[in-house]
């Protein structure tokens, strides 16, 4: 049976702090968004330049993907479609209904012979939620659940609850902490992303930004840390990934055959080459928001075939938020 232990404590915080707030773990934020029992929402945003051509005597209509903004990038006048969120309901507009739309499905006219590029987005107000794995350890989930803050006189007063999994009177520690890896990319291949199903219509080129946005959801009040790994949220298959923002900290290779080994001083199966003292010393430059270390190219996380084990891993150190960029370049032929 499991045990809710009351915790009471007091910190001085800064007298701008709300008072009376609550919030509980794990659950879902309150616009729906999922977080893992350490409280981390990832978000992925998009923003693709796409060049496309009709090959066709004849004009073609290209049906988007309503998760997708869109704009045509061309002379003839405003064409696409946007999107707003009100209480967690999304909000479709588009720019001309006659241009973008046809047997009332959204999308656009290319013409006979014309080359257009169009802009596709997946913005901040209708993200793609990725759900990360929960943070294992070997007392399962005995953790804080609940939390409670009042400002008094510029003192902070909490009260709350931890829960303990385990009514036995071992172990007593449940471990040292260290930085486990909580997602794994998504592969995107060229006919997934454009299942065009036409001879004529054909993607000759695509160019842009993914974001990654982590929030520890329930930290308003900045009173958490969490420390986690995460890897590269999407990779488009075939495509250049450059200009990381900020740096990646090592290769998902180098986390599982040489990092987790070394963090935790044991040594790896079958003699693992390992990374040098002087290396691993600059692996662990603490800032604001990141663990930043050399850039050199968990355990409880399958990485998807096709990826070769190199795609980026960040160690995180945050908390209440940070954002992870990149681009991603593809051209035919």
């Amino acid at each position: 049976m499991k045990r809710l232990a009351v915790f009471f404590f007091v910190l001085l915080m800064m007298a701008s702090l709300a008072s009376g707030e609550t919030y509980t773990l794990p659950g879902s934020t309150p616009d729906g968004k999922p977080y893992n029992n350490i409280g981390i929402v990832s978000e992925v945003m998009v923003d693709l330049n796409v060049t496309m051509v009709n090959t066709a005597p004849f004009p073609k209509f290209v049906i988007v993907n309503p998760r997708y903004d869109f704009k045509v990038i061309r002379l003839s006048g405003k064409e696409g479609m946007y999107s707003f969120r009100v209480n967690g309901t999304t909000y479709h507009v588009p720019m001309n209904l006659k241009k973008t739309s046809l047997n009332y499905f959204i999308g656009f006219w290319i013409m006979p012979y014309e080359t257009v590029v169009v802009n596709f987005r997946i913005p901040y107000n209708n993200s793609y939620l990725i759900t990360p794995v929960d943070y294992k350890s070997i007392c399962g989930d005995s953790k804080i659940v609940a939390l409670n803050y009042t400002l008094v006189n510029g003192t902070l007063y909490y009260n709350g609850k931890i829960r303990s999994s385990s009514e036995d009177i071992y172990p007593m520690t449940c471990g040292v902490m260290y930085p486990q890896l909580i997602n794994s990319p998504k592969i995107l291949f060229l006919r997934e992303l454009f299942p065009l199903n036409d001879g004529y219509v054909k993607v000759l080129h695509y160019r842009g930004t993914v974001t990654l946005r982590l929030t520890n959801a329930p930290n308003e009040a900045g009173v958490f840390n969490t420390f986690f790994a995460v890897a590269v949220p999407v990779v488009f298959q075939g495509a250049k990934m450059y200009n990381f923002t900020p740096n990646y900290t090592m290769t998902y290779d180098n986390y599982m055959r040489e990092f987790l080994w070394r963090y935790r001083g044991v040594v790896p199966p079958n003699n693992t080459q390992t990374l040098r003292s002087s290396e691993f010393d600059n692996m662990f430059t603490l800032t604001d928001t990141l663990l930043t270390g050399v850039s050199v190219g968990g355990p409880h996380v399958i990485p998807p075939k096709h990826t070769g084990l190199n795609y980026p891993v960040w160690i995180v150190f945050m908390g209440h938020s940070m954002e992870i960029r990149y681009d991603v370049e593809w051209s035919a032929g």
